[in-house]
């Protein structure tokens, strides 16, 4: 099996090829007309910024010119911080939907492949991976190896593993295949032991932080939304053990006493959170545990579900969940935005297709009551906070993971999804000046 990975990811090297080797990490002076470090309340005006061996050496209105170092003329461009997208499926897309159980693990790398090409294109210079798409092989952690050596360019990935899940829960794809086809899957646990076991078994295999389907979701079919997973007893004790050997959880949670049980639990993130009232909104905010809304994921379709535009293409039990719980996720948006819970920015991007643009997270995000800067922090420093990064902000130290764009993203935030340069850990990676 592993010649099958490196030969496809040597295969995805010809078909999307580096501006510059990831070993190569020359000294660079960026000349920005305006920017923003990602911490503070607004625009900062003209400065230069000097990279050096893969980091921000000087941020001024004049840096050191270091010789040799190469000058990029940002002069007309607002230059921000890289974007961080904290909940994505880096092996799925519309090939994977298409053909769940018709796909194969290479397949997967393929579409892994495409995603990490799009996302990096698109200013996305880290990404979390919410959960591996193969039943029974780790993916992710090659597609990751594969980004760090140079051979495919993609972002910077932490990984997390499978979503661990209860039987017939959220990642349980067993309901997909007919009656008499076995499917080996080696996330779905029960019990005490049992999510023990999966999260050491996820760690061992190269996860970063441990993903669990704290409730059902609107995608399985043998769940729903409000339907929850494992008891507190099993969350806490999933939680014990990744904490035990030095990891985070991240919950998939939809409805309240999912969120609630995570949040007794002592996870690191709730992911989407769509149903939450604004009493347990604030029980996140008050124990400090982030929450990860993924609105283009979840909230978009609600409002057109509302509006009377039914995705016709969609499974009959995922309308009817659609129908039955969108006004909720709605009112749900807006708590969020009237809510102190900390934010950090995550699309869901694999649960559909890498060819939409990520960033439009972020004007969602304003659309639905979310201040920009609020947004924006969530892309970068935020989402940096959670997962623990030197990256997010510029500031002397940090990666220079970089993007530049035409306009100022506090004028109108749709700046973000027009992005024309991409540095990440000092390598130009696109550059339309």
């Amino acid at each position: 099996m592993r010649h099958v990975f490196v030969s496809l990811l040597m295969f995805g090297m010809l078909l999307l090829p580096s501006c510059a080797s990831a070993a190569s990490k020359p000294s660079a002076v960026i000349l920005a007309g305006n920017y923003w470090d990602g911490v503070s309340d607004g625009p900062l005006g003209a400065a230069e910024i000097l990279v050096v061996d893969g980091r921000i050496a000087e941020v001024g209105k004049s840096v050191a010119r270091p010789e040799g170092a190469r000058v990029i003329d940002l002069s007309s461009k607002f230059v921000m911080p890289g974007f961080i997208d904290s909940h994505v499926h880096l092996t799925g897309g519309a090939r994977f939907f298409a053909n769940t159980m018709g796909g194969n693990d290479a397949s997967l790398t393929l579409n892994g492949v495409y995603a990490c090409g799009q996302l990096l294109n698109n200013g996305f210079t880290t990404v979390r991976d919410a959960g591996d798409f193969s039943f029974a092989f780790w993916v992710v952690p090659e597609l990751k190896k594969a980004v760090n050596s140079g051979i495919i360019r993609g972002p910077r990935i932490v990984t997390g593993g499978h979503m661990i899940s209860a039987v017939g829960g959220h990642f349980d794809a067993a309901g997909l295949v007919r009656n008499g086809v076995s499917l080996e899957q080696v996330s779905v646990v029960e019990g005490v032991d049992g999510v023990r076991r999966a999260v050491h078994n996820e760690v061992s295999h190269g996860a970063e932080w441990v993903k669990i389907a704290g409730s059902g979701g609107f995608m399985s079919p043998s769940d729903g939304p409000e339907d929850v997973s494992y008891s507190q007893e099993e969350m806490s004790a999933a939680v014990a053990a990744a904490r035990d050997i030095g990891k985070h959880v991240f919950v998939h949670a939809y409805g309240d006493e999912a969120v609630r049980r995570a949040v007794v639990a002592g996870v690191r993130s709730v992911e989407h959170g769509s149903l939450s009232s604004a009493a347990t909104l604030e029980m996140l905010a008050q124990k400090g545990i982030w929450l990860v809304p993924t609105q283009i994921a979840v909230v978009v379709n609600a409002r057109a579900t509302a509006e009377g535009h039914v995705d016709m293409s969609m499974p009959e039990y995922v309308r009817e969940k659609n129908a039955k719980f969108s006004p909720r996720i709605l009112e749900c948006a807006g708590n969020i935005a009237k809510s102190d819970v900390k934010l950090a920015f995550g699309t869901d991007l694999g649960t559909f297709d890498f060819s939409v643009n990520g960033a439009t997270e972020f004007a969602e995000m304003v659309r639905n009551g979310i201040a920009p800067l609020r947004a924006l922090k969530a892309g970068t420093s935020a989402a940096a906070e959670m997962l623990e990064l030197n990256a997010g902000v510029i500031a002397a130290g940090k990666n220079a993971d970089l993007v530049a764009m035409p306009g100022s993203p506090f004028d109108d935030i749709s700046a973000t999804e027009k992005v024309s340069f991409v540095m990440k850990g000092g390598v130009v990676f696109r550059d339309e000046r």
